[in-house]
């Protein structure tokens, strides 16, 4: 595989390699380094050819012609011949770091051109609106609207701000200032207005001072920053130089950071430096008046982010496991059920479900050992595909959940024999396993029984469960925890769907009272460049004759809104979302009473509203087991549900904690975790099993506890048992439809 290798050679030339001329380079400049990019397949092929790969560098992938980084310290008489091997089409790149918020406006500050128009409010921004940051946010939010760029003078007490963009542009923005200002005048006007018991004590004024002085400090500095984001005047000399050689042939900058590397602003904002991209000699051209360190902190930040596109572009690792049944529900064939419609297509899945005889005696004890056998292979095809994942994932940034999902699986893509009504249980796991198959877990338990009893089943099953809380003193005591999920229309795309989650927990031990803990902003619609795949789906598809409940083990990125899109139209919906005292005699867990109330100023398309019950496993304190209802109110009374469904998670809060860290990422930052040397599965208190995975093996023993739980709390099966459906099931195969829901 040398053709794959990027080569380096030496050539005197100075026509050619001119970096340190033209940028006014001094002695003792910082020089880069270059990821040479090699198969992994074929890494040992080649490790007479190349240097050792750097291990800790970034995690090791598994398919396809991937690459891993190498290090060299390169020269000014060295240059970089990238080549593409002969007859590859180039990658197809669909990642992006930029958050697209750019424009024609912007640039042209980062160009260095004088504002367009420069606008008096008449009064001071400290007037008309005291908090810096929100002040910041309103002009970022209008620049966006408007296709133009609003920056504050340096000082917060002036009164003039300057516009970039075009005629048109600059006079739809001094529009949107004026109607600003009005309101800003009108809010201030009114608390004025307002009589306070605090007008009767005299004011303490002495901090006065400080805070306005802070406010000044605040506004210096973020002029300073900003002038960061443009680029250095011509022959400007700097204390300290670096250059890092981006292998652009495989992954484009302007591309991944946007046309002027806009992706990188947090990176010139904290270290005070300039970067600048050659796309003629792929270099990246970093300039400081600081340290050689800071330089070099900036040249690793960048290094990372190819780390960080790899997480990202890494194939998702997806399982379909087949978890071999009891000898007491092993039958030797398996049939399909309708299941409900999924997708957009609203193409209906297909249940597998046990079908035939039981099994002599002197056959039940011939299939212990292939029983066993098979769950070892489980084991081990789940602990390696999640291990590979979390090796990989501490460089990803965004918002990561690590859970245990229960539910029905059902199979929305596969291949079944023509006119065959069932297939042999060994020819179904094979099957199952194949590329062309896909699946998905339904997240309803589909249990038959009542309410009531659900919850009841729960509070006493006290050799599984414990309290969360040592406040509650049985689990009959815990409170449930309510959250409202709505679905709307974003306020200013209208073909763009975003989702609110709001969560209320009990503030009180009686569980009548209720504050709002945490409220989530996540993007929905079709999927754009940013939305991935999980990194991480393992199905352990529980066959029985009354399908039982199977489970998945998922990592999930969720597509989360940042805070400096949040517009005040959003803000002011997820203000106004408030919990209504249910009635005495109203009990919401039970009979699903609406317990939200909404304001108007944003179109609602659906909303949920999920109740949520939590355990701790007495075997592992650590583990929380969720019941939760979700009701959905579309019928003719608006406060009780037209539909419910009951569905049930576990997790480990040291998962959160550590996966926390992702979400506090910066560009170029890692994870403090490693899964090597901190393990997300922990071994219980007195091990239930010995060996390497100890702690692996205990937290699948705890899974299929909670699944034989579930079965019992499911009761019998919802689908007709010996419902056939393989002639329809050859049609969807035959036209490829994917019906991924």
């Amino acid at each position: 595989m040398a053709e794959y290798n990027y080569r380096i050679r030496e050539k005197e030339n100075a026509k050619e390699w001119q970096i340190k001329e033209e940028a006014g380079v001094h002695k003792g400049n910082v020089h880069s380094y270059f990821n040479e990019w090699v198969d992994e397949d074929q890494a040992s092929e080649s490790a007479s050819e190349a240097p050792a790969p750097l291990q800790a560098e970034r995690p090791s992938t598994s398919f396809g012609p991937r690459s891993r980084p190498f290090t060299r310290v390169t020269t000014q008489s060295q240059k970089v011949i990238y080549k593409r091997p002969p007859g590859k089409p180039k990658h197809k790149q669909a990642i992006t770091f930029v958050k697209k918020r750019d424009n024609a406006a912007r640039v042209a500050y980062r160009n260095g051109q004088p504002p367009s128009m420069v606008f008096d409010l008449g009064e001071s921004l400290t007037d008309l609106e005291p908090s810096v940051a929100r002040l910041q946010r309103t002009f970022e939010e209008i620049g966006v609207r408007f296709g133009s760029f609003v920056l504050p003078q340096r000082s917060l007490n002036e009164k003039k701000v300057s516009i970039w963009g075009n005629r048109r542009q600059v006079d739809e923005t001094i529009t949107e200032l004026k109607r600003w200002r009005s309101c800003a005048r009108t809010r201030h006007s009114g608390k004025e207005s307002r009589p306070s018991n605090k007008d009767q004590f005299a004011k303490i004024s002495s901090m006065t001072g400080d805070i306005w002085a802070a406010d000044e400090r605040t506004a210096k500095r973020d002029a300073e920053r900003q002038h960061y984001q443009k680029a250095p005047q011509k022959g400007q000399q700097f204390k300290s130089n670096g250059y890092f050689l981006w292998p652009n042939d495989e992954i484009r900058a302007i591309d991944l950071f946007g046309p002027h590397c806009e992706a990188l602003d947090p990176l010139r904002i904290e270290y005070r430096v300039y970067i600048l991209f050659d796309e003629a000699r792929s270099v990246f051209k970093i300039h400081s008046n600081s340290s050689a360190e800071t330089v070099n902190q900036v040249i690793q930040r960048i290094e990372n982010t190819i780390k960080e596109y790899v997480a990202r572009d890494h194939r998702p690792a997806t399982l379909l496991l087949i978890e071999p049944p009891s000898s007491t529900d092993y039958r030797p064939n398996v049939q399909i059920a309708d299941g409900p419609f999924l997708g957009v297509s609203r193409a209906q899945s297909k249940i597998p479900i046990l079908h035939g005889e039981k099994l002599d005696h002197d056959d039940i004890s011939g299939l212990k050992k292939e029983v066993e056998k098979l769950a070892l292979r489980n084991k081990g095809r789940t602990y390696g595909a999640t291990q590979k994942v979390l090796e990989r994932i501490p460089y990803y940034r965004g918002h990561l959940l690590m859970r245990v999902n229960f539910g029905t699986f059902a199979l929305v893509k596969f291949q079944w024999p023509p006119g065959v009504p069932s297939v042999t249980l060994e020819k179904f796991t094979a099957d199952v396993q194949s590329a062309g198959t896909k699946g998905t877990l339904i997240r309803n338990l589909r249990s038959n029984r009542a309410p009531q009893d659900i919850v009841n089943c729960c509070h006493q099953a006290g050799e599984l469960f414990q309290a969360v809380s040592t406040n509650e003193e049985s689990l009959a005591d815990i409170p449930p925890q309510y959250a409202a999920m709505f679905y709307l229309r974003h306020p200013e795309k209208t073909d763009e769907m975003i989702q609110l989650e709001v969560t209320f927990t009990a503030n009180n031990a009686d569980g009548r009272d209720f504050e709002g803990s945490k409220a989530l902003w996540i993007r929905g619609g079709k999927p754009d460049a940013t939305t991935q795949a999980p990194p991480l789906e393992v199905f352990h598809i529980r066959l029985h004759r009354n399908s039982g409940i199977s489970w998945q083990l998922r990592i999930s990125a969720e597509n989360t809104i940042d805070m400096s899109r949040i517009t005040p139209r959003m803000e002011e919906f997820e203000r106004g979302v408030r919990f209504k005292k249910p009635p005495a005699d109203e009990n919401p867990a039970v009979s699903g009473f609406k317990v939200f109330t909404s304001p108007p100023n944003l179109p609602i398309v659906g909303m949920e509203q999920k109740t949520t019950f939590r355990y701790s496993l007495k075997a592992q304190p650590s583990c929380i087991f969720e019941l939760s209802r979700y009701d959905e109110y579309n019928g003719d009374d608006p406060r009780y549900p037209s539909s419910t469904q009951w569905a049930a998670s576990l997790y480990d809060r040291e998962w959160d904690v550590k996966l926390s860290d992702n979400a506090r990422l910066g560009v170029g930052q890692s994870a403090s975790w490693n899964p090597r040397t901190n393990p997300f599965f922990q071994p219980t208190h007195g091990p239930v099993s010995n060996g390497p995975h100890a702690g692996f093996t205990d937290f699948l023993l705890q899974v299929q506890a909670i699944a034989g739980f579930l079965d019992k709390l499911k009761g019998t099966s919802p689908y007709p048992e010996g419902t056939s459906t393989a002639n329809e099931i050859s049609q969807e195969a035959e036209s490829g439809s994917d019906t991924t829901p």
